[in-house]
């Protein structure tokens, strides 16, 4: 129930992205829309709040 919580919330903070049920699996092969470089400090903002939900659920919180 926790996950689907947190699922929500990044649904809810990035309703345009397609993440998947495996944010892990995501993560590993998520290549940025524009290509490398394109806008770097969008992409490293876009993976942390994907990558901190990620955490989130692997802790329980």
């Amino acid at each position: 129930m926790f996950a689907a919580r947190v699922y929500a919330e990044l649904a809810e903070e990035l309703p345009d992205e397609d993440l998947g049920e495996d944010l892990a699996d995501f993560l590993e092969r998520y290549e940025p829309p524009g290509g490398l470089g394109a806008d770097p400090e969008a992409d490293e903002e876009f993976l942390e709040t994907v990558s901190e939900a990620h955490h989130r659920i692997a802790r329980g919180y």
